[in-house]
């Protein structure tokens, strides 16, 4: 029926009407798909005519990034700019797709230019009012095949990363296809390779075996040995013969065996990724535009959680014993306990970008299957009587701990139909109204299995969504339409949303803005967002999973432990409903330079919203004591982290920062067939910086309960509260094919409250600093003798966290609990990555 609709209504493309070129490149346009026109005139649409990008990188600014893919240079813009809301509405070539995925694999070498429109700018093209628009023009003509190949390894050693890729590309005007292979694999990485400090077990246990007291593991083991030893004995390791005497084992009386668990738990677990992305795209009529991607992911990991504890009780009436009373003997098992998991997804787009006079209608059909499955091995029983006939000292205790390995799998189903249709409503003196109208009809199902729990095992979840947004953009005031001109460029919009969930019923989105440009250097926004959201289903039908062994801080005790840890889904999760009050501004400051000034403030509140529970903090332990379940002497044994609802939350927060960026042109020798001639190069520096300043940030955990200032000591998690200030900066150089890129990002201090007992404490965590650095150099541009083999081939040198920088956390005291030790903050540390890229 859409289709019909399109084809019966099907008209002169909107893009290409009545448009003007601006720049190098445009926001939203058609090239000419000849292969001889490398300088084709690129054309803007009158939607965007009036707006100012925010960024506009030509050439020589992509390749400034140094970055190999397109979905690399949008990562990186995108930190630049700190989004961290809505995600970009993306148009290539005038043509608005589903989402990164349909464009992101391709090599930048095929990307002509990018251009980053404000905030609230992507109603004109059918999008949201707090929605960027990232525009995306490519070259007429590419036809390459693209390896890159690196390797990553951490200067602190012991571990090490490898990555490849292999692309095809070609685009020939409208038309474009791409395939990509990515693989990764991530080594693994041991506590004992960063000087990880044990936690003591509760008992000694060892590979080798340690004897001791029973029912009291601290107490003395048996009189007959202390007064053969001299001295009380609490411990003593497992002889070296099958038949020891107690003289024997007071030569080794009070001392013991020990093994470090650090050598058999992981930091980082050895971890294999695969990515395969295929994209086809093409003009299938002069009004019509349809793409096609296909992706599949699959990703495995192991880590190792330490050595099973076996404690065996040995009596007095087996005939390998020495003893005349009952003792314990602390075993560990030789093998580690492993934690598996591995998860693959697969998905099909279909979108259909369609002009029909001065309106578009776009398409969007997806189909996406994941599936994940983890299993974990753990200790049935920590005690085990000994039979009377099993000789513990010729016995390998280690294979009589009996292990369980609980798995948990689930299956998900996504399907979805959008259809957006947006043009031009009533014309008014300052110009069109902008209309857009947006339909929704999504199906999710989930089914989860868990062998870790007997009470709902099994889970099945559906959720069918259908929903309906309108959207307008009305012009005040305009420069372009000489009507009242002295203003500026003065325009409101505004959105609605109503959608009805299967679970949860009908909820809403509403927002309303203001865009305002007095003069031309200068942009002024104001938007108000109201939305109500569920709960993804996977917070509510995922599986229970159980993990042991974990270690966390304990703020009410000021000791790191051991646990057992709970996660998964959270059948009774309420909607989350979010206000968001934002005011931007861009000034444009000095041309030449593209210097730019901006600035965005937020002023967040949320009802109700979703969170996974954080491991430990002192108010939420005290707002939910039955998250986390004690000894009888206190110790802190098992924790639930399934997601919960908090009451409430509010943060005010300012980003403001500078970019600048300018083209120097030179000249340098060269010689042609051995005649010296001059070849003009050109340098091009660019540079951002960014800070953000959190005025306020307090939360309420539950109704009743006092607010948590996150910025003053109080947090939700052991991660401690909120930073106040964070700045992040770029800076890159680039010339004749040989580039630098720095970049900074600078967290500052917080901290975290703890209470023991009725004592308070604050744990510190200091200020981190990272220093990155990447060199680039194009082989035949710095060598052009060198011959056809360096044609198109890179090198690059990137080195993460320079000085290898990691956070220090310590309480009143100057001392580090244990779960806090750097290598645990930051496990990898400085890292060198050498790759090698050739495109042929």
């Amino acid at each position: 029926m859409v289709l019909a609709i399109l084809l019966s209504s099907a008209s002169a493309p909107i893009w290409a009407e009545g448009a003007a070129a601006t720049g190098s490149a445009s926001t939203a346009g058609t090239q000419d798909p000849r292969p001889s026109r490398e300088d084709a005139i690129i054309v803007t649409a009158p939607l965007f005519r009036d707006i100012t990008p925010e960024r506009d990188l030509d050439p020589d600014a992509i390749e400034s990034y140094g970055v190999s893919t397109i979905d690399e240079l949008l990562a990186e813009v995108q930190a630049e700019l700190g989004d961290e809301e809505e995600l970009p509405l993306i148009i290539v070539n005038g043509h608005r797709i589903s989402d990164a995925s349909e464009i992101g694999a391709l090599p930048v070498e095929a990307l002509r230019n990018l251009q980053v429109l404000p905030r609230g700018s992507a109603v004109k093209a059918g999008g949201k009012a707090n929605q960027r628009v990232v525009s995306l023009t490519l070259k007429p003509t590419v036809r390459s095949a693209t390896l890159t190949g690196a390797e990553k390894i951490a200067t602190d050693g012991e571990w090490n990363s490898e990555r490849g890729e292999v692309i095809l590309t070609s685009v020939h005007g409208d038309t474009r296809a791409n395939l990509a292979v990515r693989a990764r694999n991530d080594g693994n990485l041991f506590e004992i390779d960063r000087g990880i400090i044990q936690r003591p077990a509760s008992r000694p246990y060892a590979l080798g075996g340690n004897i001791i007291g029973y029912p009291n593991s601290a107490g003395e083991i048996d009189p007959l040995l202390s007064a053969a030893a001299g001295e009380l004995v609490t411990i003593v390791p497992f002889p070296t013969t099958g038949t020891p005497t107690i003289a024997e084992l007071a030569g080794t009386a009070n001392q013991s065996a020990v093994t470090d668990l650090g050598a058999y738990r992981t930091l980082r677990p050895d971890a294999r990724n695969l990515d395969v992305n295929a994209t086809f795209s093409t003009q299938a009529t002069p009004w019509l535009n349809a793409t096609g991607t296909i992706r599949y992911n699959r990703t495995k990991s192991l880590s190792l959680r330490g050595l099973p504890g076996g404690f065996f009780i040995l009596a007095p009436a087996n005939p390998a014993s020495p003893f005349d009373r009952t003792v314990g003997l602390a075993v560990y098992g030789p093998d580690p306990l492993r934690y598996r998991s591995r998860s693959s997804s697969g998905e099909g787009n279909l979108t259909l970008d369609a002009e029909f006079g001065r309106w578009t209608a776009n398409l969007q059909a997806k189909h996406a299957i994941s599936d994940f499955y983890s299993a974990s091995e753990r200790p049935i029983a920590s005690t085990i009587t000994l039979a009377d006939n099993i000789n513990p000292f010729t016995t390998d205790l280690g294979s009589l701990i009996a292990i369980k390995s609980d798995r948990a799998t689930t299956h998900n189903v996504d399907d979805l139909l959008d259809l957006t249709v947006d043009g031009p409503g009533p014309k008014l003196p300052a110009g069109d109204v902008h209309l857009a109208a947006e339909g929704r009809i999504g199906w999710s199902r989930l089914h989860s299995e868990s062998t870790y729990t007997l009470v709902n095992p099994e889970r099945d979840f559906s959720r069918n969504e259908q929903s309906f947004r309108g959207a307008i953009d009305v012009p005040l005031t305009s420069r372009t339409a000489n009507f009242l001109p002295q203003i500026g460029n003065l325009s409101a919009n505004a959105e609605y949303s109503r959608i009805h969930f299967s679970d949860v019923g009908s909820l809403n989105r509403y927002s309303v803005g203001l865009n305002w440009d007095p003069v031309p250097p200068v942009s002024l926004r104001g938007l108000y967002t109201a939305t109500d959201a569920p709960p993804p289903i996977q917070s509510i039908g995922d599986p229970v999973i159980i993990s042991s062994n974990v270690q966390v801080f304990d703020p009410l005790t000021g000791e790191s432990v051991d646990v057992t840890q709970i996660s998964g889904g959270n059948p009774f999760l309420l909607p989350q409903t979010t206000r968001v009050r934002n005011v931007g501004a861009i000034f444009r400051l000095l041309p030449r330079l593209n210097l730019q000034l901006t600035a965005e403030y937020f002023d967040t509140e949320r009802r109700n919203f979703l969170a996974s529970l954080p491991e430990a903090s002192a108010a939420i332990m005290l707002a939910f004591p039955d998250r986390f379940i004690r000894d009888s002497n206190g110790v802190l044994t098992t924790i639930d982290l399934r997601p919960v609802n908090f009451d409430y939350e509010r943060e005010k927060r300012l980003r403001w920062g500078i970019s600048l960026s300018r083209r120097i042109t030179g000249a340098t020798p060269a010689r042609i067939a051995g005649k010296p001639t001059v070849r003009p190069q050109s340098t091009y520096i660019q540079f951002t910086a960014n800070h953000t300043m959190v005025f306020s940030n307090e939360i309420k955990i539950r109704p009743g309960l006092d607010t948590v200032n996150l910025l003053d000591g109080g947090a939700i998690g052991i991660g401690g509260g909120r930073v106040r200030h964070q700045v992040d900066a770029t800076a890159s150089i680039t010339r004749g094919g040989m580039g630098a890129r720095a970049g900074l990002s600078y967290r500052g201090r917080s901290t975290l409250l703890t209470r023991i007992g009725t004592e308070t404490d604050t744990v510190e965590f200091s200020p981190v600093t990272i220093v990155n650095l990447r060199l680039f150099a194009d082989v035949n541009k710095v060598f052009p003798h060198t011959g056809k083999w360096a044609k198109g081939f890179r090198l690059s040198l990137d080195f993460l966290n320079i000085a290898n920088d990691r956070q220090a956390v310590r309480d009143s005291s100057g001392a580090t609990p244990l779960q806090y030790q750097p290598g645990y903050r930051d496990a990898i540390g400085r890292t060198i990555e050498i790759e090698l890229r050739k495109v042929f």
